[in-house]
């Protein structure tokens, strides 16, 4: 049996989010505990302790899994477009120590450019608040909200977090203009070109010009709006996930 840790970075996108270190518990019986931190705004460190565990193999696949979820609550609760993790480092040694008895495979940080963002700060007891609370319901979502994040581009981006939303409230785009209607009585709606009695959100009328063909549709015109409506389509995603708490 080994003990040691496995730790990783992951980079934050766009707005940063930093919060001081915390230590969270996991219900894992080989798991000592998990230090997290976002110190800098601009990545999260993550450490996996174990105080008893098969092998490194065994160690470096549970100590991703407990990592990616998570990235994928924090992600979710701050609306943070957290990276892909990169695991730096690994450092594991038999339970009853033999000297000279040490495997390590380490990374190295690679920060490109400089740019001014927003970066939203919190407490270290909110962050492990979060994430040793009970698995919620809706967090089988929580992944593919963050990967609508990763996206390409906000193009790429408002599709996915339009089909989250089909996923959540309905499979027809009736049912959604209702869901967003409902939480944003104020979204602009324009008449739909096959049936001018059926009123459609701005953000289906987007989605729509995207994905159907139309005629007098400017894409690039329809892009521009996508990259302004994104923000909002973000936290409509968010809301219809929560709503399965």
């Amino acid at each position: 049996m080994l003990k040691g840790t496995v730790s990783f970075r992951a980079e934050i996108k766009g707005n940063g989010l930093k919060f001081p270190a915390c230590t969270f518990y996991p219900k894992e019986a080989s798991v000592e505990k998990v230090e997290i931190e976002g110190q800098d705004g601009k990545e999260i460190r993550t450490t996996v302790h174990f105080s008893s565990i098969a092998s490194e193999a065994e160690a470096q696949g549970l100590a991703t899994k407990i990592n990616t979820a998570a990235l994928d609550r924090i992600g979710f609760h701050f609306c943070a477009v957290i990276d892909n993790a990169r695991m730096t480092s690994t450092q594991f040694s038999p339970v009853a120590p033999t000297p000279g008895v040490l495997s390590v495979a380490a990374g190295e940080l690679l920060i490109v450019g400089e740019s001014v963002r927003m970066v939203l700060g919190t407490t270290a007891d909110n962050v492990k608040s979060i994430l040793e609370q009970a698995t919620p319901p809706a967090e089988i979502n929580y992944g593919l909200f963050r990967s609508a994040g990763l996206a390409t581009s906000p193009v790429e981006e408002f599709m996915i977090l339009y089909q989250i939303l089909l996923m959540l409230v309905g499979e027809h785009q009736k049912d959604v203009d209702s869901f967003i209607a409902g939480e944003e009585p104020s979204v602009p709606q324009t008449p739909s070109p096959h049936n001018s009695a059926v009123m459609e959100t701005v953000y289906t009328r987007l989605r729509n010009e995207v994905g159907h063909r139309r005629a007098g549709v400017n894409l690039d015109k329809t892009r521009s709006e996508m990259r302004e409506q994104v923000a909002g389509l973000r936290n409509l995603a968010k809301r219809a996930i929560e709503r399965r708490s």
